[in-house]
């Protein structure tokens, strides 16, 4: 890779900024989706110490930005008349909450709860459930209400998981079978899902997170994350794309999602976030994104409301400076896409 020509992707040099030099050292996939097509460009290792180059079907861990593909699936039930944004779901989780409690509220992280992220486990440690989770059973405290209740924005990937379990309660479905049954299947998704753990066929074809692989199990250097909804999501740039597409294509004239379903998740409850997703101010509002941050992955997806265009971005490191460095270069990828076809237009 030392004497690699230099690339550029729609005028932004992936390699150089994300500081790929090395064909043993980090790695970077990347899509892009416009007018019908998928984009894609990878660079690096998706396993750090070995020759293992990334390529655009490699999985990798998404993150957050499972919230938003947990509402997309959450809304299908909406539209079907099985699930209510707005009903009260005290008696479905009388085991955790003793006061009125909407999933509305839940997905806009405007219910105050507590546990804004999750570490997640070792591959092959035991597994827990969503009860456990909220319980403060595994490696993070009990969920509890710190805020007031829909007075103010407290980002809590508790509050999701807590949503996660009223959703599998409702539906008597996991949100991998709802996933696949309700998104996955109907966009032609072949490569993603809620799996936790990687199944041994999967762990193949999968990308590393950072040093997992070296510090903690040479055979699966990822974390197991119990809370789905919140941080489960394994997917690729090119399958996060359509993902995307799709809820654009339904937020202007239905598709995936009702219209109004679309309009709904979009649409800002308090601090700019909607259900799961965060919209744009002023001259970029008609932007939604979401980031996502996984022990060893980031993950930065954003789209346009107003035309068929997204940018996805996921690579195998985490700190500040990467995560920085991502929105930054999925923002120039972005609006310069967003340049050429205006161009064309």
């Amino acid at each position: 890779m030392e004497n690699k020509q230099k690339e550029y992707f729609h005028g932004v040099d992936i390699d150089e900024i994300f500081k790929i030099k090395k064909a043993d050292g980090y790695g970077v996939s990347v899509a892009v989706a416009r007018d019908g097509n998928v984009e894609t460009y990878c660079t690096g290792s998706g396993r750090f110490g070995e020759n293992f180059p990334v390529y655009p079907d490699m999985l990798f861990q998404a993150g957050s930005v499972s919230k938003p593909v947990f509402a997309m699936t959450l809304l299908r039930f909406v539209d079907k008349g099985k699930i209510d944004l707005d009903a009260d779901l005290s008696g479905i989780l009388s085991d955790f909450i003793r006061i009125p409690m909407t999933f509305s509220a839940l997905l806009s992280h405007t219910a105050g709860f507590n546990v804004h992220g999750f570490p997640g486990y070792r591959a092959d440690a035991p597994k827990l459930s969503l009860e456990d989770v909220l319980m403060g059973r595994g490696n993070t405290p009990p969920l509890r209400r710190i805020r007031p209740y829909g007075r103010q924005f407290c980002y809590s990937g508790g509050g999701i998981t807590l949503a996660e379990l009223a959703f599998t309660r409702i539906t008597d479905m996991t949100l991998q079978e709802a996933f696949q049954k309700e998104v996955a299947d109907p966009l032609g998704l072949t490569r993603s899902g809620y799996f936790q753990p990687l199944s041994e066929d999967k762990t193949g074809n999968a990308a590393f997170g950072g040093k997992l692989g070296i510090k903690e199990d040479p055979e699966h250097g990822y974390h197991y994350y119990p809370e789905y909804a919140a941080a489960g999501f394994w997917s690729t740039p090119s399958e996060l794309a359509r993902i995307g597409i799709e809820l654009s294509r339904s937020y202007r004239e239905g598709g995936l999602l009702s219209m109004e379903s679309a309009r709904r998740m979009v649409t800002p409850v308090l601090n700019h976030y909607g259900l799961c997703i965060v919209r744009g101010e002023e001259k970029e509002a008609d932007i939604v994104s979401h980031g996502g941050w996984n022990e060893g992955f980031l993950t930065n997806w954003r789209l346009s409301l107003k035309e068929d265009l997204c940018v996805a971005l996921m690579i195998n490191r985490s700190n500040n400076r990467t995560a920085k460095t991502m929105e930054t270069s999925v923002s120039e990828l972005f609006n310069n896409v967003k340049s050429d076809v205006a161009e064309r237009i």
